[in-house]
């Protein structure tokens, strides 16, 4: 599903401003009085809550959060633990978001004092992290380009530039073994045999990789997602090598079926050309993230959430609906920043 793109830009910010404050506002009317968002038994999916709080400027509702996973969620050894950490996918992805959000609440104990655990997630040989915790409490093998940015952007919000390096790197050697561009990206990495991934059963193809012409429930993020941490790097270290990959990254996202529209993870595509736009202020990146506002405004449902068919629960539409805010605002100052 897309529409037409708006091709004002003015207008698309207004219009943005008005889709994020809606789910901003859903979002806090999910907030319970103890400082919990939504039901916490349905598992941790509101582990970007104090990023997306601190940038409506909900500095209470991020406190609360943050508040309530102190007291239910952190150990004395610094983890995130417990019976509300539901899913063991996606292990060290959701940790360092909270580190991210944490770091901008000011809740330092939340963003410093996770951020040795997480390291011990980040692969210094290849400068990947590990995706899933497994059964038995240890690491998974897989590594792969979205899990290694959400450490990346962690590692960025705390000062760890030497580690923000290691993930560049790891984008880097991905991105130079691709021998099927653009038609297919293979995205992950093996932490035991320290090689790309490009053999596995076919019922697990989506884990690693990305068909970029075919109408499929896959990885769609891995370009944006990418683009928008090498762009963030190339703010902090404005190496060009840095905004050549981001620019790779990105051609591959845009260069994309509209198909990867009829999906959620189609999102971090606006993450990616948002930046780039700032950056470059090239019209290629604004006429994507025109393209992108048409189509979170489509996806809105009436009372502000967003929603999908395989994001049908309570907890999975707090999760979307917390990462579109996230984009959206995103996208909101990508725009602004050339107008």
């Amino acid at each position: 599903m897309i529409t037409q793109p708006i091709t004002d830009t003015a207008a698309a910010i207004e219009h943005l401003r008005g889709v994020r404050d809606r789910a901003g506002a859903w979002l806090l009317a999910q907030q319970r009085a103890d400082g919990a968002l939504g039901n916490p038994a349905d598992g941790f999916h509101f582990y970007r809550a104090p990023w997306v709080f601190s940038l409506l400027g909900e500095t209470a509702a991020a406190a609360a959060i943050c508040g309530w996973i102190r007291r239910e969620m952190l150990t004395s050894a610094g983890t995130i633990e417990g019976p509300y950490r539901v899913f063991d996918s996606a292990w060290s992805y959701r940790n360092a978001t909270l580190i991210v959000g944490a770091q901008q609440a000011g809740q330092y104990d939340l963003s410093l004092g996770l951020l040795p655990d997480l390291i011990a997630w980040h692969d210094p040989v290849s400068g990947g992290s590990s995706n899933d915790r497994l059964p038995d409490g240890s690491m998974g093998d897989d590594m792969d380009i979205p899990y290694a940015c959400g450490s990346g952007f962690a590692f960025l919000a705390t000062g760890r530039i030497d580690l923000v390096r290691n993930v560049a790197r790891f984008l880097q050697t991905i991105y130079d073994q691709q021998t099927e561009l653009p038609d297919r990206f293979y995205y992950t990495w093996s932490r035991s045999k320290q090689a790309l991934i490009t053999e596995f059963a076919e019922a697990n193809a989506a884990r690693y990789v990305v068909h970029n012409q075919r109408d499929l429930r896959q990885r769609w993020t891995i370009g944006g997602i990418s683009a928008g941490f090498l762009s963030r790097l190339y703010l902090a270290d404005p190496r060009p090598e840095y905004l050549e990959l981001a620019r790779n990254y990105q051609a591959f996202s845009m260069a994309a079926s509209d198909a990867q529209f009829n999906y959620p993870a189609a999102c971090k595509g606006s993450w990616g050309a948002s930046l780039l736009y700032q950056i470059t202020g090239e019209s290629q990146y604004e006429a994507h993230c025109l393209k992108m506002a048409a189509w979170y405004a489509a996806r809105q449902e009436a009372d502000g959430h967003f929603g999908w068919d395989s994001w049908a629960s309570p907890g999975q539409q707090i999760e979307l609906t917390l990462e579109f805010v996230m984009h959206i605002d995103t996208l909101i100052s990508g725009l602004g920043s050339r107008t």
